[in-house]
């Protein structure tokens, strides 16, 4: 279960730590290879000290090659290739070390090492302890170290594998930059011995009131533990109980009169609070409820249309470690656009952008990186799957501006491994989280009847993602006139549409890459689907240009140029196309 870390004080460890980059894979035991001074065999006296030792890499005679306090000195979080310039595009081994103070007078009974993401595999050792290992490089984890912390001064050491794997997710090929290194935050959360760990709150609307429930997940409860949630604008009060599974549950009922519901129009938030014996925990939750009924995706029982956009987790000079001034620009963009929604691409997204859409009232698609060529009849890889979508849901399942979980991106929808597989995913996310709409990045085909879906996986999905490019690698830009609606049918949103081109090369409409061209392509992808009543909204790809090592050519050189902004924020023409189409939508 995930470990709720952002509404509690902890210890950061962000800042400077030690990085020393291994591309032979030597340093893991590497000094246990040597003898001891008293050894025949040693006749230069060669005393081996730790690699954990401070000045080891000063000693007299034969100075230690590697030393965890005498590395690179890096910010974390930090993506190394922009830390580190020479190791750009460096693809392996980096050990990161970081000493800290540790005062455990004032620690709670209980305290666990919490990482935001390390891409792609992490181990990790305190003091010489091994605490353990993770992999999945965008979803947090944590350690239990309340018996290897120490008073005084404490060593982290982290090994970061960056490697991309076949049997990875994602696996050894996307269309993206491989950003390695701890990219978001850590630090050490204390807890009392009975604790809160992760709570869940669903609203079920009816026609005259808001139904609660909440579940707790409580450490080290007892047969006395009194567990409770409360919402004090609200005047709710509600008693939890523990369930066969150990779970502490409750409800309650609210009358709508009572209730603001969070929209994008009106993102109104409520403070909750969730109290087990001595630890509380306080958040800021919207209650609202997303559904599909009839063929229409509806908001608070209300028909809407998403006016999104898609956009990846990166920033020129500082890789995929966004602060929160990089959270804010990216809304300033997306609200500009006149947007409700955002896809964040092609993985799990810093968690700062859920809780920022769901103060700015941004509907939110969240996915995991399962792109494209995953080898899904592998048992190792479905249990990875499983993992990286659980660790994602729990942590964003109390955000009221996630109201899509996508499952996949562009699978080979004729894979008849996929389509056993898929499914069973897509009943795995209702399993965690029934709340939610199950979605995932789909094609389309082209028949003599028009253009149609017939990917399988449609079936087990509440709401279709359809990736097109019509007007840019085929076809003409208005060509999904030829879609064959079924306004009774799964809703479609149009996950991804565009085409690229490099900021400040202009030509004429029918010359690729310039602004011109871009911006034709929008007029026809928003002039074709407009009107059509199974499309429930679009995200077209993207919003700014991004990092992507197989684009090579004159205009691209390392970057997917489909942005309406450039890696440096200048805006393209395409971008005020978009913006003009969705005001017309919002009228």
């Amino acid at each position: 279960m995930h470990l709720l870390s952002y509404p509690r004080e902890s210890v950061s460890l962000d800042g400077t730590w030690q990085a020393i980059p291994d591309q032979y894979e030597m340093y893991d035991g590497y000094f246990e290879d040597f003898v001891d001074d008293d050894d025949d065999d040693n006749p230069a006296g060669f005393s081996p000290k730790s690699i954990y030792e401070l000045g080891a890499s000063e000693q007299e005679g034969m100075p230690v090659d590697f030393n965890v306090h005498d590395g690179y000195s890096v910010d974390v979080p930090a993506s190394w290739g922009e830390e580190i310039t020479e190791f750009r595009h460096y693809e392996g081994w980096v050990w990161f070390a970081k000493t800290f103070d540790w005062d455990a007078d004032t620690a709670g009974d209980s305290s666990h090492l919490k990482f935001g993401a390390v891409n792609y595999r992490a181990e990790v050792w305190l003091n010489g302890e091994r605490l353990g290992e993770h992999e999945g490089g965008f979803t947090p984890f944590s350690f239990d170290v309340t018996d290897e912390l120490v008073d005084g001064e404490n060593l982290l050491i982290v090994k970061v594998d960056n490697k991309r794997y076949d049997d990875g997710i994602p696996n050894a090929s996307t269309d993206w930059f491989n950003f390695g290194g701890i990219n978001r935050s850590v630090e050490v959360v204390s807890v009392p011995e009975t604790y809160v760990r992760n709570y869940k709150l669903e609203t079920e609307l009816s026609e005259d009131s808001v139904d609660l429930q909440l579940d707790a997940w409580v450490e080290n409860a007892v047969d006395d533990t009194e567990v409770t949630a409360s919402f004090p604008k609200l005047d709710v009060s509600i008693e939890l109980t523990a369930d066969d599974d150990g779970v502490f549950t409750g409800e309650a009922t609210l009358s709508r009169d009572d209730v603001t519901l969070w929209s994008p129009s009106d993102p109104q938030l409520y403070t909750v609070r969730v109290a087990a014996d001595d630890d509380t925990i306080e958040d800021e939750v919207g209650l609202r409820e997303v559904d599909v009924v009839d063929g229409d995706l509806l908001l608070n029982g209300e028909e809407i249309w998403l006016r999104g956009i898609a956009l990846h987790e990166e920033s020129a000079g500082k890789g995929r470690a966004l602060n929160l001034e990089d959270v804010e620009e990216r809304f300033e963009w997306i609200t500009e656009l006149g947007c409700n929604y955002a896809r964040l691409a092609h993985y799990p997204h810093t968690e700062a952008m859920a809780r920022k859409a769901d103060e700015e009232g941004l509907i939110l698609w969240e996915e995991i990186p399962a792109y494209w060529h995953i080898n899904f009849g592998d048992e190792e890889i479905q249990e990875l799957y499983r993992q990286q979508l659980r660790e994602l849901i729990q942590r964003d399942w109390n955000r009221a501006s996630v109201a899509l979980w996508s499952i996949a991106n562009e699978t080979d929808h004729k894979d008849d491994t996929r389509n056993e597989v898929l499914p069973e995913m897509a009943d795995y996310v209702r399993e965690l989280d029934d709340t939610r709409l199950v979605t995932a990045a789909c094609f389309v085909d082209e028949t003599d009847d028009g253009i149609v879906l017939k990917d399988p996986l449609q079936e087990h999905l509440d709401v279709v993602g359809i990736n097109q490019y019509y007007g840019w690698y085929y076809g003409d830009a208005d060509d999904m006139e030829q879609f064959q609606e079924n306004p009774d049918g799964t809703p479609v949103l149009i996950s991804e549409t565009g085409g690229g081109a490099k900021w400040g090369h202009h030509g004429d409409e029918d010359e690729r890459w310039t602004e011109e061209f871009q911006a034709a392509i929008y007029r026809g992808q928003t002039d074709a689907i407009d009107g059509n009543d199974q499309i429930a909204g679009m995200a077209p790809w993207i919003l700014f240009d991004f990092r992507a090592p197989m684009r090579q050519n004159d205009h691209q050189r390392g970057y997917n140029r489909k942005g309406l902004v450039d890696q440096h924020g200048r805006k393209k023409q395409a971008f005020h196309v978009l913006r003009g189409f969705y005001q017309e939508k919002r009228s």
